[in-house]
């Protein structure tokens, strides 16, 4: 787990540029979430659009909405492929979003096209700190 100044991003997930979170499971599908820093970022969530079982979405693209006091926004794919499962429960419970992002706060469930390359292009590892520092820092200077 990598924490710094509060914000907590586990090391085994994968993550975009757009602070949206990938999680490999053991059946090969991915679920998807809001980490913790855009969680923050975003203050507090008054709406949130997700995609339908079986729409089907780029790595990169826009799969659902999110809609803050202070930002309205999409919510990009970190791996491309099919979406097998929504998690309805956090369009009536958007605090968890913010209280267990990582947990039950998770938005999709993705067969993923084409993992292996999709992996590459995000955020994974070692590289979690040097990341998470500078969004820290480019979010101090807003």
């Amino acid at each position: 787990m990598v924490e710094i100044e509060g914000y907590n991003l586990p090391d085994e997930l994968y993550y975009t540029k757009d602070h949206t979170w990938a999680r490999v499971e053991d059946d090969g599908t991915v679920t998807v979430g809001l980490d913790a820093f855009g969680a923050r970022a975003a203050g507090k969530i008054e709406f949130i659009d997700l995609p339908m079982e079986d729409d089907e979405f780029e790595t990169g693209e826009a799969f659902g909405s999110l809609e803050s006091a202070k930002w309205v926004g999409g919510l990009l794919m970190p791996v491309g492929g099919s979406v097998s499962a929504v998690n309805e429960t956090i369009e009536d419970e958007l605090g968890l979003l913010l209280e267990d992002p990582y947990g039950e706060g998770w938005l999709i469930k993705v067969k993923p096209s084409n993992l292996k390359d999709d992996l590459k292009t995000l955020v994974h590892g070692t590289d979690i700190g040097q990341w998470l520092k500078k969004e820290i820092a480019n979010r101090k200077k807003k």
